[in-house]
């Protein structure tokens, strides 16, 4: 899993940097309290993106159904309850997010150098994730679920339904792409 929330770089163009700094510990928090609660594993803050893994490094067979369990509830109420804390704050701003889930075989494990050493996925699985979570920049979908995280599923729901297939950089066949709804509510696409 990879997430990204849209339009966090200009928003923190016009704030102080405390400000931001608030901000952003209060989007992380309601997002991983999501990937927490549903067995994730967090492995890296980006600024304001976020990589997660489910069914690393502890085995769960419903790996795919608990991300896009986790994904369901960042958008249909961790991304509304902090854009309700960012209006009760005072700040006009709210905002949309991307989230893109990918599923396959990834090496895990502690990567560094002596004086200081992380946990981390890696490898062509966790690549693609990233590549469909920015594919969902200027699309009407939060969030892009690839072929293979829908056929890890041990039940797929009824609203999971196929977008298109997308080319994605560095591979050579197209993937097809699917998407639940965006949540009732949610902030509409931005022209540009």
């Amino acid at each position: 899993m990879f997430t990204d929330l849209r339009g966090f770089t200009s928003f923190s163009e016009s704030q102080p940097a405390a400000h931001v700094i608030e901000v952003v510990n209060d989007y992380l928090n309601e997002m991983t309290e999501a990937i927490l609660g549903h067995g994730g594993t967090l492995i890296d803050y980006m600024g304001d993106g976020i990589l997660a893994v489910f069914g690393a490094p502890l085995d769960q067979t419903d790996h795919a159904d608990r991300a896009l369990a986790s994904s369901r509830e960042m958008l249909e109420t961790r991304l509304p309850q902090f854009n309700q804390w960012l209006t009760d704050q005072g700040h006009p701003a709210a905002f949309r997010m991307g989230i893109g889930l990918n599923s396959g075989k990834v090496m895990c494990g502690n990567v560094g150098a002596e004086q200081r050493v992380a946990y981390t996925v890696i490898g062509d699985t966790t690549n693609t994730a990233s590549r469909i979570e920015g594919m969902t920049k200027g699309q009407p979908h939060m969030l892009f679920v690839s072929e293979t995280t829908r056929e890890w599923m041990e039940e797929v729901p009824d609203d999971l339904e196929l977008v298109d297939e997308f080319a994605i950089r560095g591979r050579e066949a197209k993937m097809k792409i699917y998407s639940i709804p965006d949540p009732p509510g949610s902030l509409p696409l931005a022209s540009t």
